[in-house]
């Protein structure tokens, strides 16, 4: 298998990483990305290349701004005046 550009290696049948990513919570299988940092933590796969897994949405957390409440018109007022 093969998760954007890193490889890992299965350390168990896929019968059994199958089992475990179905009792995992939902909130734990909200991307691949999820789901394998938690089959290799629980040692079922192994991440080749020593590479670490990060997404942008985890290494930016800090810096994020939602977009929720923001009133449309008054951005494309603004805009108007440039």
């Amino acid at each position: 298998m093969k998760y954007g550009g890193v490889k890992f290696r299965n350390l168990v049948p896929p019968v059994k990483i199958n089992r475990f990513v179905n009792q995992l919570a939902p909130d734990q299988k909200d991307s691949l990305f999820e789901i394998a940092g938690e089959l290799s933590d629980a040692g079922m796969i192994e991440i080749l290349n020593e590479r670490t897994q990060s997404t942008i949405d985890q290494d930016t957390v800090d810096t994020q701004t939602p977009n929720a409440g923001v009133n449309t018109e008054e951005v494309q007022e603004s805009n108007r005046h440039l």
